[in-house]
């Protein structure tokens, strides 16, 4: 008989992923192999072909080790758990609808559970230990700390997948034990009342949800329906059938007739298709309450109850359906008056994608009101180039245990796709985390779990893969890939129209020092199964590689060029050659790319995802030409043109210069305008992206803009005489301190700093003259977060405009919040 040890939690020998509650070892060794068959002695024989068809086991038990199945209530069974377990009397009620017992010794070798999920679950544990090599005696108990775990994929802002990767996505997902699959869906659902609003080359039909849904529930798992019901309804909304429809452009009008009946018809399909007995009305980000064509009444009755009342007709609709209805907590959070205005049995899907020290402020409120709830921690894959697993690793252990403790009844692990092309096996580490710790809340992610994951995942425990994940983590620290960015990727490589290009390469010999690194690591990673993870992942590396050759060879060839400008074309040919290589590298990348896509993906949005391939393989190959043509030209004694005639019209800088702002305007104007942030004195405050400023009764939004060409923030074009533009980002710093700003502008500008105005200094020496002639400002922070405004005025053709702080402390930024000295412990998640 099996010695009961003291229970062992977070074994690394023993190889399971989410890890058991339970796990008692023995010394023994047992003889166990692959080609283990299922025997019934406590469940009938449909179910035992069920289990051994989904599960992929056999019940021939002439060959190899059979293993017992039975349900709990068969007195010798229970009685023998008795025997082998830890667990008390009430075994049963402990490892519930879910949980299982497995007994491996030399005697026994036998399955237990109350239903047929939980021997499911028993059967997934067992091939992890089984394609491990597993050969000691053993005993494990195991249950779900939390009853739905849910991995949330959003299919609306980038890929969308094929209906066969998504049955790829639930096998994978129901053997970690994942018991419900949602997706985040806007505009891809295509009903049989609306069915035009779906892309023609990405969506999912109401068919082919149901053929999910069966597909699921064969894994025991279930889909959770969801449709964006409020707020984010723009890519609908800009149907020219819709328009009518909407509050403001991206907001669906809650007291619009034709709304509301579009709303209910939809989501009546929508309900009949997805098994589960939650539906997700979305709701999230109302960016817009207030501010639409509604705005006399919303003022009248108030935005709480404006919003309130949208949701109970949605939780009539979703309840004549036998539905539950579920929504994102964050506008009840900002508004709490909303949570005592709707019914007490919606459950809120509560998010937060940070790393604070309580997650309290997105928790009590439901707790002191003894609501529904589920925390949605997040793989943070948005605008980066690949998710920043530090901050999700920390953001799923923190939010799960917290809710955990405080009676949340559920986990949804949520991965968004805003950015566009991201690729679902980037997430498996993500999924792999969320799964252990919705499982088992006492999992501590530690080398124990690397060790586990890369056996289950991959069949590997040399560590190379984890360890190459990690060393791409360090590229979060630079402030060039600041939060795994991707807004490198999206820049420009050459100066556009004739334009300068500011080249800032400082952090470029560290980043390819540490992908050169995740490279070698790759090399020893030899994963038996699950390969596509392991290919993704080397194009990742490959892909930042890419990003810094390019930056160090554009700098030395605009270099080169810029020394010998007017002279003769000695050396061109060598630089021509370096050009057509690059722009060979992003071909052959760019159909690695594609091929990884189309494996995973629907077309949609593929264009949008190839753009920055095709826009630096049509700049090299036009750069390549000019640079041909002069030297064609030299039988002729050519000299070398002018740098901007050629397009090599490139500064290379060390100086940090702010790329992203949140930019307003343009305002007509006789003079700079008065307000600072808006005439309308309820929005006359630090805007977030989507508030309107508004100027003689004229409205224009905030809009986010991030820069293509390293600093020169140059989005409006020929605005026109006496017009001005106007900038805000937020600077945030430990210390109060002066610092030197250095803004260029070939106009006229204004700075604030926290609401006052800060005076104009000297003008700065000469520089670059492809640059705005700069002048200096003493700017006077103080600790914590600034808020900056420019006024810029425009010189008829644009309102163009650099900035910068003269300081030698590191800058970071994530958007258009920047941040000196940053404390790298902490990275901004959303």
């Amino acid at each position: 008989m099996l010695l009961l040890l003291n229970t062992k939690l977070f074994s690394a020998e023993v190889p399971v992923v989410p890890y058991p509650q339970q796990v008692q070892q023995g010394g023994a060794t047992i003889k166990l192999g692959k080609r283990i068959a299922v025997k019934a002695i406590g469940i009938d024989l449909p179910m035992l072909k069920r289990l051994a068809d989904v599960a992929k086991y056999s019940t021939d038990t002439r060959t190899g080790v059979a293993l017992k199945l039975s349900l709990s209530g068969n007195k010798t069974v229970d009685a023998l758990i008795r025997t082998y377990t830890q667990l008390k009397v009430d075994w049963k009620t402990q490892i519930g609808k879910e949980g299982y017992v497995l007994v491996l010794n030399k005697k026994e070798q036998l399955l237990v559970a109350n239903t047929e999920t939980g021997l499911f679950y028993g059967l997934q544990t067992l091939r992890q230990l089984t394609d491990a090599g597993w050969n000691k005696e053993l005993v494990i108990a195991d249950w779900p700390s939390l009853p739905n775990r849910i991995m949330f994929d959003d299919i609306s802002r980038g890929p969308i997948s094929k209906v066969a990767y998504i049955k790829r996505q639930i096998e994978r997902m129901a053997a970690l034990k994942v018991n419900g699959l949602s997706f985040y869906i806007e505009h891809v659902i295509q009903t049989n009342a609306y069915p035009d609003f779906a892309p023609e080359d990405g969506k999912l039909t109401i068919a082919d949800v149901k053929e999910l849904d069966a597909y699921a529930a064969k894994y025991h798992m279930q889909l959770v329906g969801s449709f964006q019901s409020f707020g984010h309804f723009n890519n609908i909304l800009s149907l020219p059938q819709y328009q009518s429809m909407g509050e403001t452009s991206t907001m669906i009008s809650p007291l619009d007739p034709k709304a509301k009946h579009f709303l209910e018809s939809v989501i009546t399909e929508m309900c009949g298709a997805f098994s589960a007995p939650y539906f997700n009305v979305n709701c999230d980000e109302t960016f817009d309450l207030g501010k639409g064509k509604s705005k006399k009444y919303t003022d009248s009755v108030g935005i709480a109850k404006f919003y309130a009342d949208h949701l109970k007709f949605l939780y009539d609709v979703v309840k004549k359906n036998g539905k539950k209805l579920m929504m994102w907590g964050d506008i009840a959070l900002q508004h709490e008056e909303i949570l005592d205005m709707l019914p007490n049995d919606i459950v809120y899907m509560t998010w937060e994608y940070g790393d604070p020290k309580s997650y309290s402020k997105w928790i009590d409120p439901f707790v002191k009101r003894n609501l529904q709830f589920m925390v949605c921690p997040g793989i943070l894959n948005t605008n980066r180039l690949f998710p920043d697993l530090a901050i999700a690793k920390a953001n799923i252990k923190g939010f799960i245990n917290e809710g955990y403790e405080k009676g949340a009844i559920g986990a949804c692990t949520t991965i968004w796709d805003e950015g566009g092309d991201q690729l679902f096996s980037e997430d498996w580490y993500g999924v792999y985390m969320a799964a252990e710790k919705s499982w088992n809340t006492k999992a501590v992610f530690n080398d124990g779990f690397d060790k586990r994951y890369e056996k289950t995942a991959y069949g590997t425990e040399n560590g190379a893969y984890v360890k190459a994940i990690d060393k791409l983590m360090e590229l979060r620290d630079l402030p060039l890939t600041y939060n795994m960015t991707h807004e490198i990727w999206w820049q420009h490589i050459l100066p556009q129209n004739g334009e300068a290009l500011i080249l800032n390469n400082k952090d470029v010999p560290e980043g390819l020092g540490l992908v050169d690194e995740a490279a070698a690591l790759l090399q020893s990673a030899k994963p038996a199964r699950n390969l596509s993870d392991l290919a993704t992942l080397k194009y990742i590396v490959d892909r930042y590689k890419l990003l810094f050759d390019t930056r160090i060879q554009i700098a030395e060839i605009a270099k080169w060029y810029q020394q010998n400008e007017g002279k003769g074309i000695a050396g061109l040919e060598p630089k021509i050659a370096n050009l057509r290589s690059l722009k060979n590298r992003y071909i052959s990348m760019e159909a690695d790319f594609k091929n990884k896509w189309n494996r995973e993906n629907q077309p949609y949005t593929l264009d949008y995802a190839l753009k920055p391939y095709k826009n630096r393989i049509a700049a090299l190959a036009e750069l390549e030409r000019k640079l041909t043509m002069v030297s064609i030209a030299a039988a002729a004694n050519a000299t070398l043109p002018p740098a901007t005639a050629i397009g090599l019209n490139v500064v290379e800088s060390n100086r940090f210069y702010f790329n992203y702002w949140l930019l307003t305007g343009p305002f007509k104007s006789d003079t700079f305008p008065t307000f600072l942030y808006s005439e309308d004195q309820q929005a006359d405050h630090p805007p977030k992206p989507g508030d309107f400023a508004q100027y003689n009764g004229k409205q224009s939004r905030w809009m986010k803009y991030n820069t293509d060409n390293g600093g020169i923030i140059d989005k409006f074009k020929n605005p026109g005489t006496d017009t001005y533009v106007y900038a805000f980002c937020t600077i945030t710093t430990e210390t109060a301190k002066p610092l030197p700003a250095w803004i260029g502008n070939n106009s006229a500008v204004q700075l604030f700093c926290n609401g006052s105005q800060v005076v104009e200094g000297a003008v700065g020496p000469a520089g670059n003259i492809a640059l705005p002639k700069e002048k200096s400002y003493d700017l006077p922070l103080k600790a914590g977060t600034n808020y900056i405004v420019l006024k810029v005025k425009s010189n008829a053709t644009n309102a163009a405009f650099t900035f910068r702080l003269d300081t030698n402390e590191p800058l970071t930024n994530h958007k258009h919040k920047y941040t000196i000295n940053a404390n790298q412990e902490s990275h901004e998640a959303d």
